[in-house]
């Protein structure tokens, strides 16, 4: 059999770095699809030490930008040709209100406009020879979301950082159980899964999410030991990506209290996400903002 292909956005840190290192492990070829060069070309030396021959390689990614999506999908189509994973884990949290070139307030762009993008992009190249997934990395925040369909922009609502991260990830995993649903019948899946609490970079190098207090202080130099590393932390991720025992639709996290760590087992959805009908008005409205139209119903 030949090789089987993963993209890992986002692959350069974090989660991403150690879900390329466990599928680098397990024969796969991982690409990176990565915004800074400067620091994925680092990442990629550090995989190719960890793993002796592995077979990765880095091609640039900002998911926040339509073009450079686009843009991707036209270089791995040229250089690559064909995939079997796609592993949509880049992503950005708590940013003030900031936009990106097509106007689009960033964290949505990056959580889930990008992603949706991406994936019809990449969808006519997955392999039509053997099962393939697409895995998106939720959050245990999108629990405590509400997703106005009609207001994606913050045009209406006041605009709160962890309040739009909340929104992009119910977007996110609204749009794993729609597109679940009109990938019936094919050989591409559709799931999802969370990290529950993750020591990484994401949190750590963002300033607005650094105690504000004495207590804070104190509470946080309790917890944090207690917070797996990344590669703890990726294991429901790499469990959708690479159990046989998943199903399109699925969502899973840790299985400890509260989601927050143990072993991989089915998480919770937000009961906004198994809405068909705002679903399906995310995905119409979802193709308007991104010109990225694919899978239309119907059709």
């Amino acid at each position: 059999m030949s090789v089987k292909t993963a993209v890992v956005t986002g692959a350069n840190a974090g989660l991403g770095f150690a879900i390329s290192t466990a599928l680098l492990q397990r024969g796969y070829r991982v690409v990176m699809a990565c915004r800074n060069a400067q620091k994925a070309a680092v990442a990629c030396s550090r995989l190719q030490e960890l793993v002796p021959d592995a077979d990765v390689c880095v091609l640039p990614l900002d998911v926040s930008d339509l073009g450079s999506v686009e843009a991707f999908a036209n270089q791995f189509a040229a250089q690559i040709g064909e995939l079997d994973v796609l592993v949509n884990n880049a992503g950005v949290v708590g940013l003030p209100l900031t936009r990106n070139r097509a106007g689009h307030e960033m964290q949505m762009a990056t959580n889930y406009l990008g992603n949706f993008a991406l994936v019809g992009r990449m969808l006519p190249l997955f392999s039509a020879d053997r099962p393939c997934r697409i895995v998106n990395v939720g959050s245990l925040a999108h629990r405590f979301g509400k997703l106005p369909v009609d207001d994606m922009n913050w045009q209406a609502d006041r605009y709160k950082p962890m309040k739009g991260y909340a929104r992009s990830k119910v977007a996110l995993l609204t749009f794993t159980q729609e597109l679940n649903r009109r990938l019936a019948g094919q050989n591409v899946t559709a799931l999802a899964a969370h990290p529950g609490f993750a020591a990484t970079e994401i949190t750590s190098g963002n300033p607005d999410m650094q105690p504000k207090n004495a207590f804070q202080r104190w509470l946080r130099s309790k917890i944090e030991p207690r917070i797996p590393t990344a590669a703890d932390a990726a294991q429901p991720i790499l469990h959708a990506i690479l159990s046989s025992d998943v199903r399109g639709g699925d969502y899973f996290g840790p299985g400890g209290l509260l989601e927050i760590a143990g072993k991989p087992a089915r998480a919770k959805l937000n009961t906004a996400t198994k809405d068909v009908a705002g679903a399906s008005r995310l995905w119409a409205i979802s193709q308007e903002m991104t010109g990225v139209r694919y899978l239309e119903a119907g059709v």
